[in-house]
């Protein structure tokens, strides 16, 4: 390429990258961008107009050894100004406070421009003075605004588009500055500024109006609450800190920079000099704020984003230790012009944004003015200490180095408390209540035993409930057995059995001939557990209730005292013919007095097409034990209403039972029904063989729903079992397959719907069913990948974050996904942000993914592989699209596809039929 080229090339490669840039701008964020980005664009290029023109003005007339005195009264007036908060005039009150403040700035400016022919040497110092004082009046307040606008997920984005203004303005100021400099006094400079800073009060009523509220406080600062309500919080406290010392850095290198300049250069050519420096260092700071800010952003964060800039001063500062000549002090400047106003002055800002507006502001003016002009207060005095005793170069290099060090170790320490931003808000999220049953007290216990005495039967028998809980049941009395209520009765004498409450025997047996059977046979389970007795068994046998001869058999086989195939038989016509009052008392009474040889008769009660009955048999079966129970609790499993207590039995029966139900879940034949509740059963074991057995299923199982339910499963049993360890790498295996998943439905249905805008025919009913139904297949695979993220790792709540990004609050949103771009690392990161923001966020997907993603595949791409799917619902919606819009070019592949169910070859068939039919020339 040739010289005269090059220019010309560089133009068109700078306005595609800021156009690429400026594309990332949703609609809806414009005005805002846009009034920010003339705002700031505007007043930099009066501020560096400005500084150019102060330099210049003070350094040939007054010896570099006097900066460090103007920075401390730039640092006390700051100071003072925020500890009074000054109002704007009366003439400047009905106007918004940003644009009030540029104008007189403007004005004062002005002023200045004015004086410095007719004063004396005061109007430099006070001239050096306004311009770093005026940045606190104006910068803190811009930045104030947009961060009540944005989000944190937008200002990563927009922020860098709206610092290009800033940096685009200096460029602009400074070349003006460098072409006055050579026709004019430098003082005229000074006017160029003012007339800047009035033309930028245009950018802030370009705002959007619910954009532009300050709220400023009228009362002012207090600066000793705010540094008490700052210091408590240790992310503020941190980034406070962490501004001071960068203060300091950047003071020491300035302070450098203008020593070495004033005396090794003529004073006549100092403003030629400063305006050459500061054009070539803004225009690297644009190239940065172009290509480099938001990169690095998305990249690394924040915080790491932040730690390369004292990185590269430290570096700088040895360099000027080492070399000491002009080129290194000029490449030390050289980096902190160039990323000072881009990358760190946005990344600084971005470190507010995460904060609650309240907080925000706050704490915000004071953070900046303390952090910034406390910083340059404590520079210059280091620097004046430093001067009463030497001004070698050498030594404000060192300081530059030790200060940079620190500033560096501040910003890498920063990140966990930023973080830590984002967890909070979403704690707010979530409200847990957790509601602990109180020990009883003597006043608890008294209304408990008092309320054995009411006549709510329900009452009665919750109060004996909650003694029996309380290890209190010999305090309910044995009159209790008098009681009118029969239910009451039979409960109370079931606690007594279990209880072996020997003192209640003698009324138990006034019970014998109680009317209510269900009595009769609580009675005798009671006697004959204390004291075992054949013929009173064998005299129940006559009794004409099935539940006392239930209760009698199976004590009369307990005791050995009758042969197993005369109890069997009797057994037999009674779960046959009996009741279900019968057939629950008699699995109550198995549960009583469990036996292995009344399997059978446990088998045939849990097919009884009664829950209760099923419920008394599934709990007699946890205390009999036997694993020939397994295959059938295992087909229980499906009922919700006994899903519990089956469980509880399965698991009772230890790893017999669990090696079977492992088998059942990599039964492919296993009905969907049953399996889908498998991993929950499994993971109720507990063990490690339990984990390893359902994260060895998650890499081979084919069905979303069964992953879910077992990234579900070994999640609750993590919870329960912090012990339990998890293969590594079969979760990062999984995390990779299920990502690929996701980022297949969001592929497909990206076509679907791209298609569909290109041809409107396309658009129909089945289309936008299909696209839902892919919508809703990716948002399940998202949600598995959480689960997957959550359990490799025992430090984070990546359930928190995911409800986060649900949340119908912006910075709830915004926080869940800062927390995943800080949390998540490559290769998982861009592929899961890209996923996220395509559900959560599909308005803003294209801007923060512009060049995600493979190839688009073209409609019949997308059907071809829609049609090939294993998932039924997928295959056959496609089929049918496919079939109304008689695409004959796919008949092969349908001709070809193999049916997964009869309800899929039936659609199949028809879809075959219609293209069969179809004139020629109907496809398109």
């Amino acid at each position: 390429m040739s010289v005269k080229r090059f220019p010309v090339v560089a133009a068109d490669w700078l306005s595609a990258h800021l156009l690429q840039s400026i594309g990332r701008v949703r609609p809806d964020e414009r005005k805002d961008v846009a009034g920010a980005f003339v705002t700031l664009l505007g007043f930099m290029a009066g501020h560096a107009l400005l500084e150019t023109a102060r330099d210049a003005l003070f350094l040939a007339t007054i010896p570099a050894s006097q900066l460090p005195w103007v920075y401390l009264t730039i640092a006390i007036v700051a100071l003072l100004l925020a500890q009074r908060r000054v109002a704007l005039p009366a003439r400047f009150a009905g106007w918004h406070e940003l644009t009030g403040w540029l104008v007189l700035a403007g004005v004062v400016t002005l002023t200045f421009w004015l004086l410095i022919p007719v004063a004396g040497n005061w109007i430099y110092y006070a001239l050096y003075t306004w311009s770093g004082v005026l940045a606190t009046l104006v910068v803190v307040r811009f930045w104030t605004v947009l961060g009540n606008r944005f989000t944190v997920t937008q200002a990563k984005r927009l922020f860098a588009v709206i610092g290009t203004g800033s940096v685009a303005g200096a460029i602009a100021g400074s070349a003006f500055a460098r072409v006055l400099t050579g026709l004019l006094p430098a003082r005229h400079v000074v006017a160029a500024a003012a007339l800047a800073f009035i033309a930028s009060a245009l950018g802030p009523r370009m705002l959007r109006r619910d954009s532009v509220t300050l709220t400023p406080e009228k009362t002012g600062l207090d600066i000793a609450r705010l540094g008490e309500f700052i210091w408590r919080r240790p992310y503020l406290r941190r980034v406070a800190v962490l501004i001071l010392v960068a203060t300091i850095t950047v003071t020491l290198v300035d302070f450098l920079f203008k020593l070495k300049v004033s005396r090794v250069v003529p004073d006549e050519d100092l403003g030629a000099l400063f305006s050459s420096v500061y054009l070539s260092l803004n225009v690297l700071s644009l190239a940065v704020q172009l290509f480099l800010v938001s990169w690095l952003f998305r990249r690394v964060g924040v915080n790491f984003a932040l730690a390369l800039v004292p990185l590269l001063l430290l570096f700088g500062a040895a360099g000027v230790v080492i070399g000491g000549s002009l080129l290194f002090v000029l490449l030390l400047k050289g980096v902190d012009g160039t990323l000072r106003h881009s990358l760190n002055r946005t990344g600084t800002e971005l470190l507010f944004v995460p904060l609650a507006v309240e907080v925000r502001g706050r704490a915000k003016a004071f953070v900046d003015v303390i952090g910034q002009r406390g910083g340059q207060a404590v520079a210059s005095l280091l620097i004046l200490l430093t001067v009463s005793v030497t001004t070698r170069e050498i030594v404000f290099a060192v300081g530059a180095a030790i200060a940079a060090a620190a500033w560096l170790y501040l910003a890498i320490d920063l990140r966990r408390y930023y973080l830590d931003v984002f967890r909070e808000t979403l704690a707010t999220e979530i409200t847990e209540t957790r509601i602990q049953f109180p020990a009883l007290d003597m006043a608890s216990f008294e209304s408990l035993v008092s309320t054995l005495n009411s006549t709510d039967d329900r009452k009665v028998i919750a109060a004996m409930n909650m003694l029996v809980a309380e290890k209190k049941a010999r305090v309910i009395p044995a009159l209790i057995l008098y009681h009118p209520s029969s239910p009451v009765v039979a409960r109370a004498l079931d606690l007594f059995t279990r209880a072996a409450r020997d003192d209640c025997l003698p009324i138990a047996e006034r019970l014998n001939s109680h009317a209510n059977p269900q009595v009769r046979a609580a009675a005798l389970r009671f006697r004959t557990s204390l004291n075992p007795d054949e013929s009173a068994l064998r005299a129940a046998l006559d009794d004409p209730s099935a539940a006392v001869k239930s209760t009698a058999l199976v004590g009369l086989v307990a005791g050995g005292w009758l042969p197993r195939t005369e109890a069997m038989a009797t057994l037999d016509r009674i779960t046959r013919g009996g009741s279900s009052e019968d057939l629950v008392a008699l699995g109550h009474a198995i549960r009583l007095q469990p036996n292995a040889a009344l399997d059978e008769v446990l088998l045939e009660l849990s097919t009884v097409e009664e829950p209760r009955v099923q419920r008394e048999a599934v709990r007699a079966m946890r205390k009999v034990r036997s694993p020939a129970f397994v295959p059938r609790l295992t087909v229980m499993l499906e009922r919700r209403e006994l899903r519990d207590e089956v469980r509880k039995t399965l698991v009772s029966l230890g790893p017999t039972a669990l090696v079977r139900i492992v088998a059942a879940l990599k039964d492919a034949g296993q009905p969907h029904g049953v399996k889908r509740h498998l991993p929950g059963t499994i993971a109720r074991f507990g063990s490690q063989q339990a984990a390893d057995a359902l994260l060895a299923q998650l890499r081979t199982e084919t069905d979303g729903m069964i992953r879910f339910k077992i990234l579900s499963a070994l999640g609750r049993l993590r919870n329960a079992h912090p012990e339990v360890t998890l293969d590594g790498k079969l979760l990062s295996q999984a995390l990779q397959d299920t990502l690929a998943v996701a980022h297949r439905f969001m592929r497909w249905r990206r076509g679907l719907n791209r298609g569909a805008r290109e041809d409107k025919q396309r658009d129909t009913e089945a289309r936008r069913a299909l696209s839902s139904l892919l919508r809703d297949k990716q948002a399940h695979a998202v949600e598995r990948l959480f689960r997957l993220l959550n359990l490799q790792t025992d430090n984070e709540d990546f359930h928190q974050i995911y409800r986060g990004l649900q949340s119908i609050k912006r910075e709830s949103q915004a926080g869940s996904r800062e927390l995943l771009e800080h949390l998540v690392a490559p290769p998982v990161k861009e592929p899961l942000l890209h996923l996220v923001d395509d559900l959560f966020d599909p308005a803003g997907a294209a801007y923060a993914h512009p060049d995600a993603g493979e190839p688009s595949p073209t409609y019949q791409e997308v059907l071809r592989e829609l049609l090939a799917s294993p998932l039924e619902s997928l295959s056959s919606f496609a089929a049918y699209h496919v079939g109304e819009l008689e695409m004959r070019e796919l008949g092969s592949v349908l001709a070809s596809m193999r049916t997964l169910s009869p309800d899929h070859a039936e659609i199949l068939e028809q879809v075959r039929a219609r293209l069969g039919d179809s004139p020629k020339g109907a496809m398109y």
